[in-house]
């Protein structure tokens, strides 16, 4: 074979070794850039379900939230405590009031407002006491909760009953009273030591006045007690739980002289309308109350 033959043969090989080598080339890229993009075209459609169904989880919690209520049948006896005090002469139309849950309320078995839970409402009026107005008046409507998870919620409950704050009930009751008759009583004893007749009625007047402590004791801490027959305004019914707290069928005022509940100027618009013809109607933080549902708020 000539050289000028064999440099074609050899020029000819060449070029379709790089034509092959290009070919294998661009179906490598093609398929690489084919496999990216599928990649990519897949993680997007996979964040956008993703993003999609967690949008979508969420917007159905956050509307479950807000439509959240409170089920309370009519009737049913909410234990609380004040949080701000309100006086009919500072207080005005729509002025907050706050109280807390007492002790958990429940339903069916089971708990619907717990113990703290925050309940919110307003001045519905409020008037001082003066010479042109005889009668001091306060109204105040409870109508949301704030739950322990952050939700409020809609509530209609009207108050009661009311009672001083539980310190002030201790003393009304005749703790202090107690402590001294008890010294009393102590002494009586010592000079029972004397033998003889005198000792004897000694002893027994020991042993009387001990009776009568003991019993003035029980009385105070019984359903009632020294406060409710002390101080409860006219037409109140029950009175103090043993700790003190106002029972489930207590209707009137405890423990706050001068002041009573006017039912007939109380209406769903005014709420509860706690008024006094003897002075101004003041209720200090940590006044007991025991609020009553009228049935599920809307």
């Amino acid at each position: 074979m000539k050289m000028g033959q064999m440099l074609a043969v050899v020029l000819t090989a060449m070029v379709a070794t790089c034509a092959a080598a290009a070919q294998v080339s661009g179906s490598a890229q093609a398929g690489a850039s084919t496999q990216t993009q599928g990649s990519v075209q897949a993680n997007k459609t996979g964040a956008q379900v993703g993003g999609s169904s967690s949008a979508s989880a969420s917007g159905s919690a956050d509307t479950g939230a807000g439509n959240s209520t409170v089920n309370l049948s009519n009737g049913t006896a909410i234990d609380a405590t004040l949080s701000r005090s309100l006086d009919a002469k500072s207080a005005k139309p729509g002025d907050r009031a706050e109280a807390r849950v007492a002790q958990d309320v429940k339903q069916d078995g089971k708990v619907v407002l717990r113990r703290g839970t925050r309940l919110l409402g307003r001045v519905t009026q409020a008037q001082a006491r003066t010479k042109e107005q005889s009668q001091s008046e306060l109204g105040i409507v409870f109508d949301r909760a704030i739950l322990k998870d952050g939700r409020e919620v809609p509530l209609d409950a009207s108050i009661q009953a009311l009672a001083a704050a539980q310190s002030s009930a201790a003393v009304a009751a005749g703790s202090e009273g107690l402590a001294s008759s008890g010294g009393a009583t102590g002494a009586m004893s010592s000079s029972a030591g004397g033998g003889g007749l005198l000792g004897g009625a000694t002893s027994t007047v020991g042993a009387t006045a001990g009776t009568v402590v003991n019993t003035a004791a029980s009385v105070g801490g019984n359903a009632g007690g020294a406060l409710s027959t002390a101080a409860s305004s006219a037409g109140s019914v029950g009175g103090l739980t043993s700790a003190g707290r106002l029972t489930s069928n207590s209707s009137g005022v405890f423990g706050l002289q001068g002041l009573s509940i006017d039912s007939a100027a109380s209406s769903a618009t005014q709420g509860s309308v706690i008024v006094s013809s003897t002075r101004n109607v003041r209720l200090d933080s940590g006044t007991q109350m025991l609020l009553k549902a009228n049935g599920q708020a809307q």
